[in-house]
């Protein structure tokens, strides 16, 4: 049997520390955009992006970059994300609906800030990568489902927030009909030929009766909302 050496090598531990350092400078690159809810900046040091990437993406994780997934799909930049759910003015007695699960990282840092959150995702291997992360790593008030995000079921019942990972040209009856009164979606606007950078992010707020506010909080990159469901192999 080959001999191990009982501590990690020098290599090994100088790796941990530099992952440590990229790590607090991703959030102080954070506050200095402008991101200083502490609350926000703790959920989002609660699930570090590394444990929801490949190996070969952990290094790329500590960046404030979007990253690839598989099936064609994205893992929004930290800036992004906070950027929403700074907007959303999500709160910690608000149960959210998520459309777009991906890796499980977004789902992650809401379960830090919330109460409950229920992730759709239309790519089942996707789905299940996602709740077999959330559940290794403890996380048990999200609840991750493979389902169309374009066709929600009744049955989930309402929300106070849903973040929309994806872009449409209007939110599909079945979200809206989702949203609580008072509550907020968020989507990018997806207009006709428009190119993956050259979207709109919105702000739909719900008031009394079926009122609706539209709010823009500028440009932003997106995917187009998928319909339907997938394997994903």
């Amino acid at each position: 049997m080959a001999y191990k050496p009982p501590f990690p090598s020098a290599a090994a531990q100088a790796r941990v520390e530099a992952r440590k350092l990229a790590a607090a400078q991703l959030l102080l690159r954070l506050r200095s955009k402008g991101f200083n809810d502490l609350s926000l900046l703790r959920a989002m040091e609660s699930a570090p992006r590394e444990n929801f990437v490949g190996p070969h993406q952990i290094e790329l994780a500590l960046r404030d970059i979007a990253l690839p997934l598989p099936c064609g799909q994205t893992i929004e930049s930290p800036s992004e994300l906070a950027l929403a759910l700074a907007a959303l003015g999500v709160a910690a007695h608000m149960r959210v609906l998520e459309v777009g699960t991906g890796s499980g990282w977004s789902a992650a840092v809401l379960s830090a800030l919330v109460d409950t959150v229920v992730s759709v995702e239309c790519f089942d291997v996707l789905a299940k990568s996602a709740r077999e992360r959330l559940e290794r790593l403890r996380i048990d008030n999200v609840a991750v489902i493979w389902a169309d995000g374009a066709d929600i079921s009744p049955e989930l019942g309402l929300f106070d927030r849903i973040v929309v990972h994806a872009a449409v040209e209007a939110p599909p009856p079945s979200l809206l009909g989702a949203l609580g009164e008072g509550g907020a979606l968020m989507a990018a606007r997806a207009g006709a030929g428009a190119a993956q950078d050259k979207m709109e992010r919105l702000i739909y707020r719900r008031g009394a009766g079926d009122r609706i506010e539209i709010v823009s909080l500028g440009p932003c990159r997106a995917q187009n909302l998928l319909q339907g469901l997938y394997s994903g192999r």
